[in-house]
């Protein structure tokens, strides 16, 4: 009787706390959705939806699985902000899953303040669960492949079908980012560093987990494979040696990790890695092998490249969460501080959600502070180039069949593209063109006339190797696009007659890509 009384007592506390997790996710929920049309598209999200337009088996820069999902917003919600939902709905999921994950390791208490302070972290609930990236979707997987191999931490050993289940998640997280390699050596390396579940290794359950994660990535090797690995090349390069020592480079990317991880959010994760005893808690030595790999990799790449980005760590951290989740449980057993805690972050969180938001319609810093931001505001990121439309779809009969443009860099062509709806084809005249150079036949356009759009800042197409790609090229128009009376962007717009691809000085990459594996929608 005693015992079963406990057991109802347990359900009624995890229902409970099941009940205020999905609270929490479905009020930030709300919130992304209420923000949603009033930040604009990104340059990231811009060309996450230009690429999608053709589906492949995969892409130039990210594998493409978050392109897939920008192809399917666009498809449903049309080319606007509105195709962020399937990211939106998914970071949901993502917060579901956080609950899941450290509940199953360290009880219901712990999973709801995980959950909230990964809902109060700018990165993971803002960018990761929002925006059109290829965050939002590994994120969701890297949680799943781990809430289904957490059982093993109390002794449990997996079935079959587990174990392909966490080669299935584990494929689909490495089919949204690269980053899941990472996460997977540090799967077996769990496995083998404790003789308890090195004996797993001896079984067909993780080799079975090996295969299955293999078939599902198996796209993006065909498509490298026919590409000449690029991809594989453009990512590591990213990473490589450069043979110098870049302390400020460190740390500017540091503080941006922890600015983005959120400064309330730092010190229960510090508290929570420092807290942790993997020798002796094997939930905790899951986690550890999981997050720390990652997460201290890449914060550690600037110290010898310059190609570090302060995104590239968060995977790891949101590995690592739980224990924050953990240690926030166990104080707010004892103290009071941790409810004093979520309600300060909550205030903050929110009152910055609504300072950005009006950051993002009005540019108000930009033009109160300009001596600060004399080289840009961050948010002219998110600054759509509409007025653009009006030139290049401007009534007039000569203009009927110029439906290219060309420019110099594959963000103006994001902004262009995202603009006009994907109505023209935008081609890159630069030896950074990303996924813009896959695929494009120069040929197709012989004799035609077309477009090109520079911003006023990079001079005149006669200074450039655009001018060659025409018979004859004239000014037409110039463009401002404005938040708030201030310019984020000026675009010079000229028509060219006859392109001429025997004269056009196309990139390595345009040269040599071959012919990209495609279903044009």
């Amino acid at each position: 009787m005693q015992k079963a009384a406990q057991r109802t007592t347990f359900a009624r506390f995890a229902y409970k706390e099941g009940t205020q997790a999905a609270a929490i996710t479905l009020a930030f929920l709300v919130l992304r959705l209420l923000i949603c049309p009033f930040v604009g598209l990104g340059t990231n999200e811009a060309y996450a939806i230009a690429s999608g337009r053709l589906m492949s088996l995969s892409y130039f820069d990210h594998p493409p699985l978050h392109f897939w999902l920008a192809h399917l917003g666009e498809l449903i919600f049309g080319d606007n902000r509105a195709a962020r939902i399937p990211f939106i709905l998914l970071g949901g999921g993502t917060s579901l899953l956080i609950f899941g994950l450290t509940r199953k390791l360290f009880g219901a208490r712990a999973g709801v303040w995980a959950v909230l302070a990964f809902n109060l972290s700018i990165f993971f609930d803002l960018v990761a669960s929002n925006w059109i990236l290829p965050d939002g979707p590994l994120n969701f997987f890297l949680l799943a492949a781990a809430l289904t191999l957490a059982s093993i931490t109390a002794g449990e050993r997996l079935s079959a079908p587990r174990w392909a289940l966490v080669g299935l998640l584990t494929g689909l997280a490495a089919i949204s980012k690269y980053h899941a390699i990472i996460f997977a050596v540090g799967v077996f390396f769990y496995l083998a560093s404790k003789a308890a579940t090195r004996r797993s290794l001896l079984t067909a359950g993780p080799w079975l987990a090996v295969i299955v994660a293999l078939l599902v990535f198996s796209p993006v090797l065909i498509w490298n494979a026919d590409h000449g690995w690029i991809s594989f090349r453009f990512q590591t390069a990213r990473a490589g040696a450069s043979h110098y020592f870049g302390l400020a480079l460190f740390l500017t990317l540091l503080a941006g990790q922890l600015a983005l991880i959120a400064p309330w959010n730092v010190w229960p994760l510090f508290k929570g890695i420092v807290a942790s005893r993997g020798e002796r808690d094997e939930a905790d030595r899951l986690l550890l092998w999981l997050g720390l790999p990652s997460a201290l990799f890449f914060t550690i790449v600037p110290l010898w490249s310059n190609a570090g980005m302060v995104h590239w760590a968060m995977p790891g951290w949101l590995l690592l969460l739980p224990l924050a989740g953990k240690y926030l449980a166990k104080q707010s057993l004892a103290h009071r501080w941790p409810l004093r805690w979520a309600a300060v972050s909550t205030g903050i969180f929110l009152t910055l959600v609504l300072f950005a938001g009006f950051e993002f319609q009005t540019e108000w810093l930009g033009a109160r502070f300009s001596t600060i931001f004399r080289h840009g505001n961050p948010t002219a990121e998110n600054a759509e180039w509409t007025p653009i439309v009006a030139v290049l779809n401007r009534d007039n009969p000569a203009d009927a069949k110029r439906n290219f443009v060309l420019t110099e860099s594959w963000r103006d062509a994001a902004k262009i593209d995202q603009s006009t709806g994907g109505s023209f084809k935008v081609a890159v005249m630069t030896n950074d063109p990303r996924n813009f150079a896959i695929g494009f036949d120069k040929r197709a356009w012989m004799g035609r006339d077309g477009w090109v759009a520079l911003p006023k800042s990079q001079g005149r197409p006669q200074a450039v190797n655009i001018t060659r790609c025409f018979s004859f090229i004239r000014p037409d128009s110039t463009v401002s696009v404005a938040r708030g009376g201030r310019a984020d962007a000026v675009i010079e717009f000229w028509r060219g007659e006859g392109f001429d691809p025997q004269h056009c000085d196309f990139t390595n990459a345009q040269k040599t890509a071959p012919s990209q594996r495609a279903i044009s929608r």
